[in-house]
């Protein structure tokens, strides 16, 4: 918990600079740059979103050049122009759990961990330029891939408080006995 409570704060810090930092970037990004900035300014001027799905012809009203976008080419900066701020969190939240755990799990030696671990820093890296889980499948496998990782986690994290129990024996070796 105290490195959470150290890494969350840092990490609000870096977003704060990196939206910063994004908006005032313009065209020097190219085209990235552009659609980085109307995702920006969409999300500060509507704190609630625009619509789940809504971000890429909102995006492709607010840069100029007749381009069409279909999301704002950054998973970060689409949550919130879609779903505002709560929907940035709740994507925040769903990072750091599913980091921690598999984080807990490769330290555990878990295969699971360690190649969840991997999918995630890749899945996680990539949406800072594109917003893969735009696409069905990538996010179906983003999916899959959080849900083998939290079934990693042994008992004893989710039972933390309850006094472990030895599983009652069943099939050949209980009759054994």
């Amino acid at each position: 918990m105290r490195t959470l409570t150290v890494v969350a704060p840092a990490g609000l810090v870096a977003v704060t600079v990196a939206l910063w930092v994004v908006s005032r970037a313009g065209d020097a990004l190219g085209v990235r740059g552009q659609a980085w900035k109307a995702a920006v300014d969409l999300a500060v001027d509507h704190p609630l979103g625009v619509g789940l799905g809504r971000a890429g012809d909102a995006v492709s009203a607010a840069v100029p050049g007749g381009r069409t976008f279909v999301h704002a080419h950054n998973m970060w900066l689409n949550w919130p122009a879609e779903a505002g701020v709560a929907g940035l969190l709740g994507m925040a939240l769903v990072t750091v759990i599913a980091v921690a755990t598999a984080v807990r799990a490769a330290r555990e030696k878990s295969v699971a961990g360690v190649v969840g671990l991997a999918a995630l820093t890749g899945f996680f890296l990539s949406a800072t330029v594109d917003h893969p889980a735009n696409l069905d499948r990538i996010a179906m496998l983003f999916w899959l891939v959080l849900g083998l990782v939290m079934a990693e986690v042994p008992g004893r994290w989710r039972d933390a408080g309850t006094p472990a129990q030895t599983p009652a024996r069943s099939g050949r070796r209980a009759r054994r006995r």
